[in-house]
């Protein structure tokens, strides 16, 4: 646990892109996972494939619909990012913004 603390302690300082935008899609990702883990979990249960497999199908694919989610439906939406506990976009700042960071 102290190395994870001391990896903290030195890497995550900075103020990146990627952490920057982490930060903001915590609590959505936090919120939405859950429903589409169950979701893409019970069409993926009914398969009659090993358990393993079903695994390596079950993390990936609710990822990327989480991210898609959040990033196409959640992020550029006022409305839902009150609904989702984010701040709004000033209309200003919201195309600078919406672009994706540079990696």
């Amino acid at each position: 646990m102290l190395t994870f603390i001391g990896f903290t302690a030195a890497y995550l300082r900075r103020n990146t892109p990627f952490l920057r935008y982490a930060n903001e899609a915590v609590l959505p990702f936090y919120i939405m996972h859950q429903t589409v883990l169950l979701v893409v979990g019970y069409v993926v249960l009914l398969w009659h494939i090993p358990d393993p497999v079903k695994w390596l199908i079950i993390a990936p694919v609710s990822f990327a619909i989480v991210l898609g989610m959040y990033e196409f439906a959640v992020r550029r939406s006022n409305v839902l990012r009150v609904l989702f506990g984010m701040k709004t976009l000033d209309k200003r700042l919201g195309a600078r913004l919406l672009e994706p960071a540079a990696a």
